[in-house]
Parts: C-alpha cells; sequence; structure tokens
C-alpha cells in the first residue's frame, strides 16, 4: 500500500548553506501525488515535484527548481522520506532553503512518525523498478553501479585523500529500521579548513558544531555518532538522491567515492531504463 502521515507537523530551524530561518510543515499527501515542495513565502504558492527533472544543482547538495521556484538542500528530508517508506507528501517551507536540523535525517524520522505513517486505502501500491541487469555510471574520481538483488541495499566505499580519516566501508539492506537505527542520524560533514572559503562563496553560512561533523587536522573537532557516521551519512545522501527517480528499487547499489553529481548520473539511467520498460 501507498503511505502518507495522518496528521500535518511543523518544524522550524535554519538552512545549512543560506543560515536563514525556515518553516517547514508536513502534511498528509493523496495517493499517487509523490513528494512535492511548496514555496509558500512566494505569491501563490509555486511547486516542485521532488523528481529527477527538477533538478537544478548538486553543488554541495541537492537543489530543485520549477521556474523560478527553487528549493536547495533537499536530501536529507527526501532520505528520511524515503528511508521510511512513506510515499505522498507535501512539504511547505517559508524560504528557499529546508532547514538542516542537526546535520542528519533524524529530525525529520521523528517529525514524520510523530505525525504517525499511514497506510492509504483504495489506490495501488508503488511497483518498485527491479533492477534485472547491471547499471552504472562514473568519473574520473568515482563510481557507482546498482546490481540485480531481491531487497534494496547500498554498499559505500568512501575515501578521504590527505585526511587522517582514510577509506571508510559500509554495507545496508535498507529497512525502515535499519534506516532509523544506523543510517538516520549520521551527520553531515566538512573540513575545518575549508569553513572560510566556503564562506566566501555563501555556503555553511549555517554550518557549526552542532549540525555538522567537523574534520580538523589530525582529529574531529567534536565527537562522532559511530565510529564511520561519514560513510554512513554518504549512504543517506544517496537514498535521498535516488528517491528522487520517484519509485523504490530492487537492487544493490555500490558506490566508491560518489557524490551528489554521480549518484543522480546512475538515477536518470534507472528512471531512463525503467521508462523504456514500461
Amino acid at each position: 500500500m501507498q503511505q502518507t502521515i495522518k496528521n500535518a507537523i511543523d518544524y522550524t530551524g535554519i538552512g545549512l548553506h543560506t543560515g536563514n530561518k525556515v518553516h517547514l510543515r508536513f502534511c498528509p499527501g493523496l495517493p499517487d501525488t509523490g513528494i512535492v515542495f511548496f514555496r509558500v513565502d512566494l505569491p501563490d504558492s509555486p511547486y516542485i515535484p521532488a523528481r529527477i527533472e527538477y533538478i537544478n544543482d548538486t553543488h554541495r547538495g541537492v537543489s530543485l527548481k520549477n521556474g523560478l521556484c527553487e528549493v536547495k538542500t533537499v536530501e536529507h528530508v527526501l532520505s528520511a522520506i524515503n528511508g521510511l517508506k512513506v510515499d505522498n507528501l507535501v512539504i511547505e517551507i517559508s524560504a528557499p532553503e529546508l532547514p538542516v536540523g542537526d546535520g542528519s535525517s533524524q529530525i525529520f524520522v521523528e517529525l514524520l512518525k510523530k505525525a504517525e505513517i499511514v497506510c492509504q486505502d483504495g489506490c495501488e501500491s508503488r511497483l518498485p523498478i527491479k533492477i534485472s541487469a547491471p547499471v552504472w555510471a562514473s568519473t574520473e574520481h568515482g563510481q557507482i553501479v546498482v546490481l540485480p538483488s531481491e531487497d534494496y541495499r547500498i554498499s559505500f566505499v568512501l575515501h578521504l585523500e590527505n585526511s587522517f580519516v582514510g577509506s571508510q566501508f559500509a554495507s545496508f539492506s535498507i529497512s525502515p529500521e535499519i534506516f532509523e537505527q544506523e543510517i538516520a542520524p549520521a551527520r553531515t560533514f566538512g573540513f575545518f579548513s575549508e569553513v572560510e572559503q566556503l564562506r566566501q562563496q555563501n555556503l555553511a553560512m549555517g554550518g557549526n558544531l552542532e549540525n555538522a561533523v567537523v574534520i580538523g587536522e589530525n582529529d574531529f573537532l567534536n565527537d562522532l555518532r559511530f565510529k564511520d557516521e561519514l560513510v554512513r551519512h554518504k549512504i543517506l545522501d544517496m537514498i535521498g538522491d535516488l528517491s528522487l527517480i520517484g519509485r523504490p528499487i530492487l537492487g544493490h547499489v555500490i558506490a566508491v567515492k560518489s557524490g551528489h553529481k554521480l549518484n543522480l548520473s546512475l538515477a536518470r539511467k534507472i528512471a531512463d531504463m525503467a521508462e523504456v520498460r514500461s
């Protein structure tokens, strides 16, 4: 069955990159509508469906655009929605960028559960895209492939060159329980040495030690939630990115040094493949 939430629920926070205050409201969605963002701060509250065709930018986060309406840094919210298998949702926001929370998907999981996830009667289930042959994408620096599998699994290799972090690996079969316990709490991360440069570009204006893991020269500047928290966050990002396909996946995604741009390149190939077969 398709799922939505029973009750509307609100949250106020700041954007990771803009640093601006933003009010978010999750509202129940009608069957077959998917995930839709509404910019209630703009005249006539224009909307953007959370779909691949509306991707506008993938630098330091994913932004969607429909005409003059833009919504930035959508991946953590979409990861929570997809990780909990919510199919239909209206998301109202009062600013261009979604709130960062604590840098993970945890607050959005808590909000959705508090709003009560419910099945929607009288509608068909969302058929997953079953991967029957390898689909891949690559760049000079990263590779990603999805292989046939009976469930949705993500395996990720993170490698940070010239850093004490080195390499991290994690692999999870993605279920609501696993997502909530093992992936959702993993926070976004960045290098302390990059902070000034980012802020000169008007990025990470809302970032701090409360909403990001900060990597220093020889150690982390704050405590980790998992010893491999960084690679878990990369899996979190990937779940959000691939949700823009608009349908669940049955396949094993294996990624090496992938990021938003490469994730979404794979997502487009999977979506195109599904469209051809249908």
